[in-house]
């Protein structure tokens, strides 16, 4: 069973990914074509961080996005123009235990940067072993 399918849509107000057929939020109940106002409605606020979470550093935006989201839901920045991932707050030298979600000697993969458990020897994601470009 694949993740998604052509014509499967994501709710504009809280991230879901519905089926084609529905015609409103199975999650949130937000309309297929939602308004501003029907968004700003329905929108349920996650305060929580979950590990690879990240926040939108584009001017006047801010939002919280999921790990699996490569650009902003909001503002649609690109996860790197954002520059404010967890994974690259570790790889700039911030300890990682002290990141939400992350434990001491979890790692950012080098070939697309999904943030691993240290438990894992490749990553969850594309396979791509843990020392893959390493000197």
């Amino acid at each position: 069973m694949s993740c998604c399918r052509q014509g499967d849509w994501m709710c504009a107000a809280c991230q879901y990914l519905n089926f084609q057929r529905r015609d409103s939020c199975q999650k949130c109940s937000c309309p297929k074509y939602a308004t501003a106002a029907d968004v700003a409605t329905y929108a349920m606020p996650r305060t929580e961080m979950l590990a690879g979470d990240w926040y939108c550093g584009a001017l006047n935006c801010g939002s919280h996005n999921y790990a699996s989201r490569t650009s902003c839901y909001r503002c649609g920045a690109a996860k790197d123009y954002c520059g404010f991932s967890a994974g690259v707050m570790a790889s700039a030298g911030y300890p990682s235990d002290s990141l939400p979600g992350w434990k001491t000697g979890d790692w950012i993969c080098s070939r697309c940067s999904m943030h691993n458990y240290a438990s894992r020897t490749e990553c969850y994601k594309c396979k791509t072993p843990r020392d893959y470009g390493a000197n």
